[in-house]
């Protein structure tokens, strides 16, 4: 069964500081249907698209106690790039608050007028986990009609690393077949492995990365803890932080 996206929300300010956030909202409601919710920061309803839901917000510090309390599966996060008066959160508060959420959080870097999500990378390591971020490569991949591009990453370049990465890459690649789904596959061993995902976006022009955020301390992915900030803190396009208590199973069992 695929993931749907029933209702999410967005953390905004005035619509022409989250221009790229709400790009991003509109095709995910236009293709899910879904109830969209914009937790206004010192704003009105005006100039947001009439099909959102509007809630005040007083301060950027209650995002998280709102985002909790509500029926939102996914929050959208503009963010304040460096040298740039747009978005709402910076990097350091917009980490912070993906440590303390337990749903898909997406951090949309508003450095752009204009976006394109036709690649999306989902990085893949040596970990178990590391599989079970692809239905929601795949919820995405649907939205944006989106080519997903796999990419074998870790730090480690010995050949029980390399089995481990390949190997999963193969069962994923397997899976995205049977599902009829457009990707592409890539290996970057050695290095840092923030560093390689940003290298290969960068390079392919892909338009949003998927990583797994830490929070307990049985994940081992290469993509988590300081490696998850880093992604945030270094991509130039919105990456998707996926929550461990939020896999599913079924899907991730490839």
């Amino acid at each position: 069964m695929l993931l749907s996206i029933s209702n999410f929300c967005l953390a905004a300010a005035e619509p022409k500081s989250c221009s790229a956030s709400i790009q991003i909202a509109e095709k995910l409601q236009s293709f899910y249907r879904s109830r969209v919710t914009v937790f206004g920061l010192g704003t009105s309803k005006i100039g947001f698209p009439p099909s959102f839901d509007f809630e005040p917000i007083t301060d950027s510090k209650n995002l998280g106690k709102h985002f909790k309390t509500s029926k939102n599966e996914l929050m959208i996060v503009p963010l304040q790039m460096e040298g740039s008066q747009h978005g709402v959160i910076s990097v350091a508060n917009a980490n912070k608050l993906i440590d303390h959420l337990e749903r898909m959080v997406l951090t949309v870097p508003e450095n752009k007028n204009a976006l394109a999500i036709n690649k999306i990378i989902v990085p893949i390591d040596s970990s178990f986990e590391t599989r079970q971020k692809i239905p929601y490569a795949l919820a995405m991949a649907r939205a944006f009609n989106a080519t997903i591009c796999l990419l074998g990453v870790s730090s480690d370049k010995g050949k029980d690393s390399e089995f481990a990465v390949k190997n999963y890459l193969s069962q994923v690649s397997r899976h995205l077949e049977e599902k009829g789904f457009n990707h592409q596959i890539e290996m970057r061993l050695g290095g840092n492995p923030t560093d390689q995902v940003i290298s290969y976006a960068a390079e392919i022009g892909a338009g949003m990365i998927i990583i797994m955020t830490e929070q307990e301390t049985n994940f081992t992915s290469l993509f988590s803890g300081k490696y998850s900030q880093q992604m945030v803190k270094k991509s130039t396009v919105p990456v998707l932080s996926i929550h461990p208590k939020d896999l599913i199973v079924s899907d991730a069992r490839l």
